[in-house]
């Protein structure tokens, strides 16, 4: 009894999901996936008055268009807010949805990052590669 009901719970969410991702094209798709996103640059100001470049969706997730300042300045990686901003480029390229008025424009940026290594327990200095991302203006 319980079987038929676990089996029926899970086939009827499983439903609700595959059902989401069919009408991915849609502005609000539905269960499982987000509708086609929208980003534009724009810029944004930090407390202490400083501009710098973001790339603002409108599902109210920002980026940083420029990531590699927030790696290489550290007084401006002080003053970047991390609430609700995003270091790296989003991805353009996503299953269910993604950004669809974007396009990657090159180089990537690279930069050099010390990370700390689990298994060796010692700090490592590791590269590592952003893509850049070019949007339009927004009006």
């Amino acid at each position: 009894m319980i079987y038929k009901f676990l089996k029926f719970l899970f086939l009827s969410c499983l439903t609700l999901i595959w059902g989401g991702c069919d009408a991915k094209d849609d502005p609000v798709a539905g269960y499982g996936c987000i509708g086609a996103i929208q980003c534009y640059n724009d810029t944004m100001i930090t407390k202490s008055g400083k501009t710098f470049d973001i790339i603002d969706c409108n599902n109210d997730i920002k980026y940083l268009r420029h990531p590699s300042l927030y790696y290489t300045d550290p007084e401006i990686k002080k003053e970047i807010p991390r609430k609700n901003l995003n270091i790296e480029a989003p991805l353009l390229d996503e299953p269910c949805g993604g950004i669809t008025n974007c396009k990657y424009s090159g180089p990537d940026i690279c930069y050099e990052q010390t990370v700390f290594n689990l298994t060796t327990k010692v700090e490592e200095q590791v590269q590592e590669c952003l893509p850049v991302i070019e949007c339009p203006e927004k009006r």
